[in-house]
């Protein structure tokens, strides 16, 4: 009998997820809105990720109620339907507070709570315009929507930005936030990082890997991050383990078990951390492949057996030989190319390409303005491993440099 897993979700991140699942020995049932989706699996749906009734019903329909085996999703707002399917099909599932998405400011009190946050924050409706801005003129300030996909509606705001830029970042994030409110913070400055977790149902949580996100150098307007950079040797060991530490405690202070974590914090100059925001969920090849090839343990068929009852082994996979990277492509804005080329062709040999796509690297092609996330999309990314002392930042910087240099038609890297 055929065994089917529900992916929620069609992006072209998930190609590793699909692959893998059909490793693991199963199909793959993708559910999107998506008129034309960039990945169908074994059977498409084309109903929204947010409606988990329809979605069983149409399950049920199909006479698919004892072959399907679990679902997953890289989407925040998705988490609600992906605990609905696990609980119809009798798998462990996430605490019933899940059954909605956190918003930025559940996790902010709860992780007050725990003693773990530490920035000044502040959601619109607690806040008068007038405080904010005087806060602006004593520090910089970001502007989030208080529940969103992704890093849309976003606005970092200068030191001393105008009232008329304050309406304008607060109307933004408002207008994206799928709650109407939004949330304004101290910008923290600092080194950004990512938490991969997992938790089961017994307690038992561990910190699969973690990685420093590098930021484009060419973006305007926005930190748009390029690279995802796991088991780094930018840090010593015992920093890693202080990463995992604090992450775990953020996972449990939320109340989290039998689900991934994938969680953004920020280390100050001092050292010391704060939690940014968390999705209980994995995210693209992170769950797939980066975390794997990191820690030398398979995240994604490790969730699975933890749907099924498994046990997750307590502590941390950090600090092994080998290292993983997500990268996307960063174009100047307002550049123009001239050579169609990849990253791939000027690698380190010892670097290995588990994925690629450059669909969106066309020559000779104009390139505008490089704002956010979603630009970043649109030209690619490779998905690499490496020995530890081999894949570094600064040698795929060089890479990049190189491709750059051919790609656009550069002279002595001009």
């Amino acid at each position: 009998m055929d065994r089917y897993f529900v992916l929620l979700g069609c992006n072209k991140l998930l190609r590793g997820q699909v692959c893998h699942l059909r490793e693991l020995g199963y199909k793959v049932i993708v559910v999107a809105w998506n008129e034309k989706p960039d990945i169908t699996g074994d059977m498409y749906i084309r109903m929204d990720v947010k409606d988990s009734a329809s979605i069983i019903a149409k399950l049920e329909s199909l006479g698919l109620k004892d072959m399907v085996y679990g679902a997953l999703s890289s989407i925040d707002l998705a988490a609600p339907t992906v605990n609905a399917i696990n609980a119809w099909c009798g798998n462990k599932t996430m605490p019933d507070k899940f059954d909605k998405v956190l918003s930025k400011s559940d996790m902010r009190e709860a992780w007050m709570a725990a003693g773990l946050f530490n920035r000044i924050s502040l959601a619109d409706e607690d806040v008068s315009f007038e405080k904010l801005c005087e806060l602006s003129c004593r520090m910089k300030l970001i502007c989030k929507p208080d529940v969103a996909a992704s890093s849309r509606g976003i606005t970092i705001l200068e030191q001393g930005s105008s009232a008329e830029t304050i309406t304008d970042a607060l109307s933004l994030a408002r207008d994206t936030s799928f709650n109407g409110r939004c949330i304004i913070e101290e910008f923290v400055e600092g080194e950004e990082f990512t938490v991969d977790m997992l938790g089961d149902a017994y307690g038992n949580v561990n910190c699969y890997g973690s990685s420093i996100q590098h930021h484009s150098l060419y973006a305007r307007h926005n930190h748009v991050t390029v690279i995802h950079h796991w088991n780094s040797r930018k840090y010593d060991d015992e920093t890693w383990n202080r990463i995992a530490d604090f992450g775990i405690s953020c996972y449990k202070a939320l109340g989290l078990h039998s689900m991934f974590g994938h969680l953004e914090i920020i280390m100050k100059a001092d050292g010391s951390f704060t939690p940014v925001e968390m999705g209980a969920r994995s995210s693209g090849f992170i769950c797939s492949h980066t975390v794997w090839e990191a820690s030398g343990h398979d995240y994604l068929g490790d969730y699975v057996h933890m749907l099924h009852g498994g046990r997750i082994e307590n502590g941390n996979y950090l600090n092994g030989p080998s290292s993983s990277m997500w990268f996307g492509y960063d174009i100047p804005s307002g550049s123009d190319s001239v050579l169609l080329t990849d990253i791939t062709k000027y690698l380190d040999p010892r670097i290995k390409v588990l994925f690629e796509n450059h669909d969106g690297l066309r020559a000779p092609e104009h390139f505008g303005d490089y704002i956010n996330d979603t630009d970043r999309d649109k030209f690619g990314y490779a998905i690499l491993s490496g020995p530890r002392d081999v894949l570094t930042y600064e040698s795929i910087q060089k890479a990049n440099e190189l491709f750059l240099d051919d790609f656009l038609g550069r002279k002595n890297g001009e």
